[in-house]
């Protein structure tokens, strides 16, 4: 059984290698193709090949997981492919990044459920390929009115990141207005060459293909994957840049059959499940700034939850400048946690945190900047935890958060100190504990643009009035060297060393390799 499993994970990282050769090919033969090409096109390639091996112990001494992986990133992109760029004419793009992650310290009975049930994870997989991005992009179209990006590509907005495989077409007026409409595929987990991190939480999606018959139905928890449609838009200012705001509109829906229950139904009825397109997640937000340089700055949003109905994030912060070396500063953040409408966590109650700081930022001398912030940070919940009554009434504990922070840096490198205490009040039923310590990194520069070294401690410690036996401090420290030997070249070593009385001690071993070339005519 061994034998045939290492034949499996040889046959996995085989497999991961052929899904990226192709296009390390493709990168390859046009960086090697530039030289012959006078058409304006400039071409970057880039990458990380990294390994890493820790074990991690239980609170019996046991080692839970024993892991020793190896990934790589690549990415390749060409510009200017209309040739020479010239201003408010048409610019075209392509850009492509991968990533292969290979663990190569699994246990047989966590990829195959005949091997050890007890162990078996759906959807574990020895070498994941991921797509992170690949797209067209087109800017400046009709005298610098439109422009479009076709592919698997990122929105970064107050709703947060997110991922499709589609369509975006923007359109850019010369009245300080903006819009965008994209349409596509949620990017989701068992999909190929994709990565679940984009989705919304509370399901636990994947491929199917390794349970076979009836074990589907063991694992009710685990949905299968299928196509998400989405659409969204946004509207955004575009001129000043003393002041910008956005709006944002997305909607996305599941479809193929998702388990409704835990347990089957009566007299043989199996498991019951939802079938057909239905609603994922709806959700609308906005995001605006303001900044002066001589007086200061303010910042504000919201999302609203249209799926559940709850406004799921506000927040909202101002900024003074008191006289050159301070800065005056108050924020206030809310936050609700929300999940896909597939997910059960939906019938649970859940309230919001509210997090409300103020902050000072000071440079009293020269290369010396500190900053001090203090709060509190509130906990709503339904009814009266002491008490476990009901929901007639809401009750609110809250935290005292404090943050102190400094950075004093000279010409070849630079030192921090950080440290900070959250703490409970009140009963124990109430309290939710205390948590605090403090950490400092140092960083040098031993030959110029050639050789660094890094290092740093830290020191936190944490307890809980309900687990007392779980109180515990812990100490650690990292070493990480770095080298430089060519300019597109850099290497890193990362040694650290993690221990308490909990899980003993931790060891983790990094090392990175990143290289990055343009090429130019």
């Amino acid at each position: 059984m061994l034998g045939e499993a290492s034949r499996e994970r040889a046959a996995a990282r085989s497999s991961a290698w052929r899904s990226v050769r192709p296009w390390a090919t493709v990168a390859a033969l046009a960086l090697a193709s530039t030289p012959r090409m006078a058409l304006g096109v400039d071409f970057e390639i880039d990458g990380d090949v990294f390994a890493q091996g820790y074990d991690v112990a239980g609170p019996w001494g046991d080692v839970l997981l024993g892991r020793k992986r190896f990934g790589a990133v690549l990415g390749f992109a060409a510009y200017n492919l209309q040739g020479e760029a010239r201003p408010l004419e048409a610019d075209y793009s392509v850009a492509l990044r991968m990533r292969v992650d290979t663990d190569f310290g699994y246990r047989a009975g966590e990829t195959d459920y005949a091997d050890d049930p007890t162990l078996y994870v759906p959807g574990m997989a020895y070498a994941p390929v991921d797509l992170m991005y690949g797209y067209v992009e087109g800017r400046d179209l009709g005298g610098g009115w439109f422009g479009f990006r076709v592919g698997r590509q990122y929105v970064t907005d107050v709703l947060g990141w997110w991922s499709f495989d589609g369509a975006l077409l923007r359109l850019t007026t010369p009245f300080y207005v903006q819009a965008e409409v994209y349409g596509g595929l949620e990017q989701r987990g068992g999909l190929p060459l994709s990565s679940p991190r984009f989705e919304r939480p509370g399901v636990w999606r994947g491929s199917h293909g390794d349970l076979e018959g009836d074990l589907a139905a063991d694992f009710p928890s685990y949905q299968y994957a299928a196509p998400a449609p989405a659409v969204g838009f946004a509207v955004e200012s575009a001129g000043p840049n003393w002041i910008h705001g956005r709006f944002d509109y997305r909607r996305v829906w599941s479809t193929g059959a998702a388990f409704t229950r835990q347990f089957p139904a009566h007299e043989g009825g199996g498991y019951p499940q939802v079938e057909g397109l239905r609603l994922s997640s709806e959700r609308l937000g906005y995001a605006g700034s303001a900044f002066l340089p001589e007086i200061g700055g303010a910042k504000g949003g919201f999302v609203y939850d249209v799926g559940t109905g709850v406004v799921s994030r506000a927040y909202g912060a101002l900024e003074f400048h008191v006289g050159e070396p301070v800065t005056l500063g108050a924020e206030v953040d809310y936050f609700v946690p929300t999940f896909d409408l597939d997910s059960i966590w939906n019938w649970f109650t859940h309230d919001g945190i509210t997090t409300t700081l103020a902050r000072v930022a000071l440079r009293p001398v020269e290369h010396l900047d500190v900053t001090v912030s203090g709060g509190a940070r509130l906990w709503m919940a339904e009814g009266d935890p002491a008490a476990y009554r009901g929901a007639d009434s809401t009750s609110i504990a809250p935290d005292l958060v404090t943050d102190v922070g400094a950075r004093y840096a000279w010409g070849t490198g630079q030192v921090r100190v950080h440290g900070g205490v959250e703490t409970g009040f009140g009963e124990v039923a109430q309290n939710r504990g205390r948590r605090g310590g403090a950490d400092v990194t140092v960083a040098q520069e031993l030959v110029p643009d050639h050789v660094w070294l890094a290092a740093g401690t830290s020191v936190y410690g944490w307890s809980d009035p309900l687990r007392t036996h779980r109180d515990a401090t812990s100490f650690g420290y990292v070493v990480a060297p770095e080298l430089a030997p060519a300019d597109f070249v850099r290497a890193r070593v990362e040694w650290e060393h993690d221990l308490n009385r909990l899980v003993g001690q931790r060891f983790r071993l990094l090392g990175s390799l990143s290289f990055r070339a343009e090429v130019s005519p």
